[in-house]
């Protein structure tokens, strides 16, 4: 229950509106917080059957159907893929609590007709394929998964904790979102599979003189996809195989994030994410991000930005003093305006969020020694789980335009959201720019119409888009002159998530 089902942003909005207190920084997002906040703003009356210091609730049962005409689409999914053809997710649990402790279990079941869809054209000439491999080399990302029809049954959103004043420790697969960002994090989002990882975070705000404290510490186990790439019996020119097998060692991640509220503003808050990589601790990679977030509850209005580097921990002075490092960001603002009273609590929504992660120089692209957004030479799996990055799901080298307008009322919702999408333009420059062919950049133009309705304990989320690509995969079919006739596809996507609360 993250951005994906809309839950999340109703909450968001609530605090923007004002019936959310603006001491929760909604910088740490996870299936647990989303529904006790869902709780209190939504469902009256749970059915929690208690007795003495024992209870038991049943927990609310989803379905997620998801549909791409022609290629491989999807972000902010959890356990579900990027596959073409049709796609579905069901989970439901329950969760027990005696005394501190509590178990939650919410199992998911994910199963996509995984069509077969053009992929990078066997087409395209050696010297493009080696370079495509320097990035397949550096990251267990696959465009399909699988040649058959996927069938995955994960824990998904489960956990078991102990709480204590206002901390609580555990063991849980649930997906976490760090930071500002409503459709891309540099860090830690739900684009991938949640895993299994050891955790301490706090369960409310820490209040002390100085203002208030949220954080969590993970500790966790990552997977490999074990997908092996595309025409992988290719060479390059002194005969070498292009492909290098990956290590099928564990991988560990440890992490953390903090958020601070200083006393002296009740709508700041500022922080940072911190995740460390690797087979052991001489083989790992260190990647970081620096955010704030303003909300305006009396405008309505919220500003935020999250500012990263993949090469170690990000501090204001080495942002300030270092020069061409692997930088990324994402940067949004958000203003609800009021209709006339006759519509209590009715807004239109205007937003606009851009995310950055091609890297500041071209001339780092063809550098060896340089690893794009979630790519990695010490551990060549980067930043990802079970095939899936575990930041933005847009990719490495790639960056996002995304403009908003919605009408809400309540959890309702309908509207539309236009997106520019610039897949990995650091294999661009790396493979392109030599050749001054400027019309070759891959994009997609999307047109997403969206919408959400709760009645009762239903509640029912969906979008419908329309994806132009443009140079679809980086490929020209024919050259007429200075201009190109680049290969363009037309994918239709769709997205339909409905829940039960109990």
């Amino acid at each position: 229950m993250l951005l994906s089902d809309g839950v999340s942003d109703f909450i968001r909005r609530s605090e923007l509106i004002g019936t959310v207190n603006t001491t929760h920084s909604l910088m740490l997002n996870s299936y647990r917080a989303n529904q006790e906040a869902l709780d209190t703003l939504l469902i009256n009356n749970p059915k929690i059957w208690k007795k003495n210091n024992f209870s038991f609730r049943v927990l609310p049962f989803s379905q997620t159907s998801q549909y791409n005409s022609k290629v491989a689409y999807g972000r902010n999914d959890g356990a579900m893929i990027a596959s073409a053809g049709f796609q579905g997710s069901i989970s439901g649990g329950f969760k027990v609590r005696y005394g501190h402790l509590s178990i939650q279990l919410k199992p998911e079941f994910v199963v996509a007709e995984n069509k077969p869809f053009e992929t990078f054209s066997t087409e395209q000439y050696p010297n493009y394929w080696e370079v495509y491999y320097k990035i397949l080399n550096k990251i267990d990302n696959p465009e399909r998964f699988g040649n058959v029809t996927y069938q995955k049954l994960v824990m998904g959103q489960s956990n078991i904790q102990y709480a204590f004043n206002t901390f609580s420790v555990g063991i849980s697969t649930e997906n976490l979102w760090w930071g500002p960002g409503r459709f891309n994090a540099l860090i830690m989002s739900n684009n991938a599979e949640g895993f299994v990882h050891t955790t301490i975070h706090t369960t409310k705000p820490i209040e002390t003189a100085w203002g208030n404290f949220e954080g969590q510490l993970i500790s966790g186990k990552l997977q490999n996809s074990t997908i092996l790439p595309p025409d992988r019996f290719r060479y390059n020119s002194d005969g070498l195989l292009l492909y290098k097998p990956k290590p099928n060692s564990n991988r560990y991640l440890h992490g953390m994030m903090a958020s601070f509220q200083p006393k002296f503003s009740n709508g700041l808050f500022v922080g940072f994410t911190l995740v460390n990589y690797g087979y052991n601790a001489s083989a790992n990679e260190t990647m970081g991000s620096l955010f704030a977030r303003y909300v305006m509850p009396k405008d309505h209005a919220e500003v935020y930005i999250e500012y990263g580097r993949n090469d170690k921990m990000p501090t204001p002075i080495n942002i300030a003093v270092d020069n061409n490092y692997p930088r990324a960001f994402v940067a949004g603002l958000r203003k609800l305006v009021p209709l006339n009273n006759r519509k209590k609590n009715a807004f239109i929504d205007i937003a606009a969020e851009f995310t950055q992660l091609q890297l500041p120089n071209s001339k780092q692209t063809i550098d060896p020694n340089s690893n794009s957004w979630y790519t990695s030479s010490l551990v060549p799996q980067g930043y990802t789980n079970n095939g899936q990055i575990m930041g933005s799901g847009i990719g490495p080298g790639s960056n996002t335009e995304t403009i908003a307008i919605s009408y809400i009322k309540g959890f309702s919702k309908v509207g539309v959201e236009f997106e520019r999408y610039l897949h990995n333009n650091d294999f661009y420059y790396n493979a392109y720019s030599n050749t001054n062919d400027f019309t070759r950049h891959w994009v997609d133009l999307s047109t997403t119409f969206v919408g959400s309705y709760h009645y009762k304990h239903f509640m029912l989320n969906g979008k419908i888009s329309m994806i132009r690509s443009l140079n679809y995969e980086w490929f020209i079919l024919e050259s007429l002159g200075y201009f190109k006739n680049g290969y363009d596809l037309l994918n239709f996507h769709a997205n339909i998530s409905f829940s039960y609360q109990f």
